[in-house]
């Protein structure tokens, strides 16, 4: 026997009882996310509360088409997706910046990662050095990948450094 298709539900609109919610499937809601979002141009906050489902499943949603704010980055203005803001970046009003200080450690770690070094190598000299790490804490291998696959995705793009032209 086959299992039932899992649903979604959303609100009848005016109705805030259980019983008046229709179910909606996975594919129909997320079509409903995306006419909000870029046709009637609606903000998240509004978009949950017309469709009356949580913001966790608009953001899911969200990020898997790649709409809204987890559309593909525009190089000349790069927007932070999360409230953490990356290693050797500044959040200035919602648009990333680079940290001097911060960019001259992320600089040596692909400089020892370009000499081979391994991610724990660089994760002890990091710490040898005094470096700290944004939250203050200790540095761990997979905290030099996620910041080298993060400065990645934007060493081949060309991008306005805000920070150098203050």
């Amino acid at each position: 026997m086959i299992p039932p298709v899992s649903r979604l539900y959303i609100n009848e609109p005016n109705s805030k009882k259980s019983k008046d919610k229709l179910p909606i499937t996975k594919l129909k809601l997320s079509e409903l996310v995306r006419e909000c979002i870029e046709c009637k141009k609606m903000s998240f906050v509004d978009t949950v509360l017309y469709l009356g489902v949580s913001p966790t499943t608009v953001r899911r949603i969200c990020r898997t088409l790649k709409i809204g704010r987890y559309r593909e980055q525009i190089p000349g203005e790069i927007k932070a997706n999360s409230s953490q803001v990356p290693f050797g970046w500044n959040s200035v009003n919602g648009f990333l910046e680079k940290n001097p200080d911060e960019w001259r450690c992320v600089e040596m770690m692909f400089k020892f990662r370009g000499e081979g070094k391994s991610l724990h190598w660089i994760a002890n000299e990091m710490i040898k050095m005094g470096v700290k790490t944004k939250n203050g804490g200790k540095w761990y291998a997979k905290s030099i990948s996620q910041i080298l696959k993060f400065n990645e995705k934007f060493s081949s793009k060309q991008f306005h450094d805000r920070s150098s032209s203050k």
